[in-house]
């Protein structure tokens, strides 16, 4: 069995082995691998500091079952604090950081996004703008980056009608999106309430979804030109879970990067990203 698991392998998560070339990772992932990565202390750090930032919005052990017991308006409040607190929170970043170092991408040579917190309601009378379920799109319909890494890591455990879902017999074959026609500019400086946060798919994938069930403190890197979305059922539970990309520059300088098989973005967005902090990059 390779180390990295290809997605044409019936079993597609595969433990990523700490002092593992990060070039390897990277080739692994732009080849469409599914790489979860298990007891690396920064990252179950992450996952013990942004739980309890959750925990300290919520005002409860148990933010799970919160939407139950919360009016519809003041979950949406606690989730925004939440957010805030997990995007702002020093300890957080530091901890991200950290993570990047043990895996292999000084955090000085990467282009990196923010770190989101996902709150993903089970009722709809809950949902709002950035909190609900998303649904089926590449981040490289978006970012139009194709050596963008995805790094996601739950917070709680999870169930297959509650988790992301993955579509990786679509990493090499196109399907109908809306990409062509999304515009930055128009989401930034147009109708902010109503205009599509990302471009998405125009029609449900015809190949059953992979839902993700990794255990908290566990972190799924795969590449960004994954079909991906989340989802939910009517459980009552809420499903919280860390979200971030980045791009190493190593990446950039050799050519790695996934394949673009339908992505029409009109540019890359590199301001999404902060810039690497290394001198010549």
């Amino acid at each position: 069995m390779p180390e990295y698991l290809r997605a044409d392998i019936a079993t597609l998560f595969d433990d990523w082995r700490p002092g593992a070339p990060p070039a390897r990772l990277s080739a692994a992932l732009f080849d469409g691998a599914l790489i979860v990565m298990r007891g690396l202390e920064p990252v179950e750090r992450l996952c013990r500091r942004a739980r309890t930032l959750v925990e300290e919005a919520f005002e409860t052990s148990d933010p799970v079952r919160a939407e139950a017991c919360m009016a519809p308006a003041a979950f949406r409040q606690a989730a925004v604090r939440a957010r805030k607190a997990v995007e702002q929170d020093t300890d957080v970043d530091q901890c991200w950081r950290d993570s990047l170092a043990a895996i292999g991408h000084d955090p000085a040579a990467c282009w990196l996004d923010r770190i989101k917190l996902r709150v993903v309601p089970s009722s709809k009378e809950v949902h709002g703008r950035v909190i609900r379920p998303l649904p089926p799109h590449r981040d490289t319909w978006g970012s139009g980056i194709m050596a963008q890494i995805n790094w996601w890591l739950p917070l709680y455990p999870l169930d297959a009608p509650r988790t992301m879902l993955l579509w990786p017999e679509m990493f090499r074959r196109p399907i109908a999106n809306d990409s062509a026609g999304w515009d930055y500019e128009a989401l930034i400086h147009g109708d902010r309430k109503n205009y599509p946060l990302l471009p998405i798919a125009a029609e449900m994938p015809h190949d059953p979804a992979l839902p993700v069930l990794i255990e908290p403190g566990a972190l799924l890197a795969f590449s960004a030109a994954h079909l991906h979305a989340s989802t939910t059922d009517a459980s009552g539970l809420c499903r919280f879970s860390i979200d971030t990309r980045s791009i190493w520059a190593n990446d950039l300088n050799t050519g790695r990067g996934a394949p673009n098989v339908d992505g029409c973005t009109r540019r890359a967005h590199w301001e999404w990203f902060s810039r690497p902090s290394l001198s010549g990059i």
